[in-house]
């Protein structure tokens, strides 16, 4: 199913040079997530992400309405995938892997899409807090089909630089993955028992599975917990980022001393900010600079 998005075009309408796809939370709306993000989320100089870097592009995807297992009525959400604990996300984990299938089989659509119209996966970053960071970190584990099918983009966004040809190709992977708050769903296993779970259709041929792991394995991630998080325990963070670390990922941890459920301000946006710039985002220039 394709699922709606909120776009946030570059605010430098000549340049287009990479795309962010940031997943809400359960219950959450793009349109929320959207505004959150550009009015309250601020760095030390009281400027939004969406100010720092004006050549992103920023695609907000909006989760389906799907019906709450826990609740005794006929309750939806919009959520990537159901949970039957919020305090124990182990317990009926079962009910987690069907939204969880159909929720990354749709995100890595976008990050298809949005890939062409950039010019490259390594072009992508993908994001999400709490529930939602859990499916980004999900789609990344099974991104493998859309680098295998190795389609030309529609444009690239800026001239590349020419390599020597004899040299061989730079490794398939996101820009980077950025998560807030957020955990692993069905932790515990090898990189490949993790991406097994939830049985993806076409993942049985070899060059997707080398692609699977080569992407993983390459893309650099961002993980930002509060350590007063009254809804993700920050141990659940933990475990992520042990996990993806496991997986042969270069993982940078931020626990932050206050923020609850939501990134830190404005400590963890100049983190974000940082990160960003190191993965080679140009960054709009400073006043005083």
């Amino acid at each position: 199913m394709e699922l709606g998005q909120l776009v946030v075009a570059p605010l430098d309408p000549r340049h287009h040079t990479h795309t962010l796809i940031f997943l809400h939370g359960r219950g959450d709306t793009s349109a929320s997530m959207t505004d959150a993000l550009l009015r309250w989320s601020r760095n030390s100089r009281r400027r939004s992400l969406v100010d720092v870097f004006p050549t992103v592009r920023w695609v907000f995807p909006q989760a389906e309405q799907r019906l709450v297992q826990s609740s005794h009525d006929d309750t939806t959400w919009p959520q990537w995938f159901d949970i039957w604990n919020v305090l124990d996300m182990s317990d009926g984990e079962d009910l987690q892997a069907p939204g969880l299938r159909d929720s990354v089989a749709s995100v890595r659509r976008i990050v298809r899409n949005e890939a062409r119209k950039v010019g490259g996966l390594d072009r992508v970053l993908l994001s999400g807090i709490s529930q939602g960071g859990a499916t980004a970190v999900h789609a990344l584990l099974h991104l493998g089909a859309v680098a295998a099918e190795d389609a030309p983009p529609e444009k690239l966004a800026e001239p590349r630089v020419v390599v020597d040809l004899d040299e061989p190709p730079p490794p398939a992977r996101l820009c980077g993955l950025l998560c807030f708050s957020c955990w692993l769903p069905f932790p515990g296993g090898t990189l490949e028992e993790t991406r097994e779970v939830i049985g993806l259709d076409g993942e049985d041929d070899d060059p997707v599975r080398e692609k699977n792991d080569e992407i993983v394995r390459h893309t650099p991630a961002f993980l930002g917990h509060c350590a007063d998080d009254p809804v993700v325990f920050p141990e659940y963070g933990r475990l992520l980022r042990d996990e993806l670390r496991g997986f042969g990922m270069e993982v940078e941890w931020n626990e932050y001393p206050d923020g609850g459920h939501w990134l830190n301000s404005p400590q963890g946006v100049d983190d974000v900010v940082d990160f960003l710039k190191a993965r080679g985002i140009p960054a709009a220039m400073e006043e005083d600079e």
